[in-house]
């Protein structure tokens, strides 16, 4: 039996092969992450009414959407570093269990200051969740199988928001606090992560395997950073400002704003399924682009209000997911040495969330300018795509006339 196919406890010997269980397991952490903001969407407008004695209700509840992004923002880069000193599993575990206590405290929270207190927590939580997953992948997987893997983790967050949102959806019409017990679905995960992540991971192999230095390939972890970041202030504008779209246009039912943010996440799912294809076949700058223009085709399907049109421009707007989060992660693992990868993970963390949370504004902004919120967001997501594209044609000219 070879290095290859157990992992190595902190006295470096073998303990469970990795297979299956493991693959289930970081599966199971990547659900975790598409639940942070997705379980509770369908409530914003109900919980804003909740509260409506509250000055700025409506502001407060997208911010209560959010601020967990603000959180794994600010610490998922320190996070990333207690990851590398005492191993992902242990971070992992822990910030599970504070997950599902964070996440249902929605159940009942009485006033706005509560509430918000809880989701700054469990933004801490997504932090260790986020990071100590994907530094396992970079640990115990290399090459295509890495990027194989990676493709599966956006699948599987994508899949699994899915299934939170339309059950969010269905009891958020009973009551805006039902989705917060959606969190306590996360403790059943605890046993596959004792059970088949390893406490440590043997570094040296795995940089051995890899032959990596201790180099970090500054330009395309920047690319990284920038793609996360520009990336998610213009897609997370749908989560943050379709409930109120859908209920300026008269479909007031929670239950389809699951069901139209479900089908966005099923396409970012789907197009992540074929992730490790597509990056056979190209380079990580394309991708990036096409990505951009599928975030800002998707939102101009949704400017009119019809709500066969909102479902096309998720569908279409939701394909994008599936390509950006993939290479973004995928970039970083591969610019960066296996001994640094859960700071470096927790950087492109922080920009993803640091993203979400300034969608709110960026909503404000698009509005302000072009009196759309989705108009302006998808004008500004084609200006990247073209800005993107033009940089890769550059590129390759300059590349050609050397």
């Amino acid at each position: 039996m070879t290095s290859e196919d157990f992992s190595a406890d902190r006295n470096g010997e073998t303990s469970i092969p990795r297979g299956m269980g493991t693959l289930a397991a970081l599966m199971g952490a990547s659900c975790l992450t598409a639940m942070t903001a997705t379980a509770i969407t369908p409530s914003l407008p109900a919980m804003a009414e909740t509260f409506s004695k509250t000055r700025h209700a409506q502001f407060l509840a997208q911010i209560a959407l959010t601020l967990p992004a603000l959180m794994v923002a600010t610490t998922a880069t320190p996070v990333g570093v207690l990851v590398d000193r005492i191993g992902a599993r242990a971070v992992l575990v822990f910030c599970t269990v504070l997950f599902a206590f964070s996440g249902s405290v929605g159940l009942y929270a009485w006033n706005f200051p509560l509430l918000l207190a809880s989701r700054a927590l469990l933004g801490l939580a997504i932090a260790g969740i986020s990071t100590g997953a994907l530094a396992l992948v970079g640990s115990l997987y290399q090459g295509d199988k890495r990027h194989h893997v990676v493709g599966l983790q956006g699948a599987a967050s994508s899949f699994g928001g899915m299934t939170f949102l339309m059950l969010a959806g269905l009891v958020a019409a009973t009551s805006w606090r039902l989705p917060f017990a959606i969190y306590l679905l996360s403790l059943p995960l605890l046993p596959l992560f004792l059970l088949f992540l390893p406490r440590a991971v043997d570094k040296q192999n795995a940089a051995d395997r890899t032959a990596e230095t201790e180099d970090v390939a500054w330009v395309q972890v920047t690319l990284a950073y920038t793609g996360a970041l520009v990336g998610m202030i213009l897609f997370y504008v749908i989560p943050v400002q379709l409930p109120f779209h859908l209920a300026d246009h008269g479909y007031n039912d929670p239950a389809l704003t699951g069901y139209a943010l479900s089908l966005c996440t099923l396409c970012g799912g789907i197009s992540a399924s074929f992730y490790n294809r597509i990056r056979q076949r190209m380079t990580p700058l394309p991708i990036i682009a096409i990505a951009f223009i599928l975030i800002g085709t998707g939102q101009l399907l949704a400017v009119y209000g019809n709500y066969a049109a909102i479902l096309a421009g998720m569908a279409v707007a939701g394909t994008s997911t599936g390509l950006l989060l993939p290479t973004v992660h995928g970039l970083v693992l591969a610019s960066t040495p296996v001994s640094k990868h859960g700071r470096f993970i927790g950087g492109v963390s922080s920009a993803l969330f640091i993203g979400q949370f300034a969608a709110p504004v960026s909503a404000s902004i698009a509005a302000s300018i072009v009196g759309t919120v989705f108009l302006g967001s998808s004008i500004a997501a084609l200006v990247v795509a073209l800005a993107l594209l033009l940089g890769q044609l550059r590129a390759k000219r300059d590349q050609n006339s050397a």
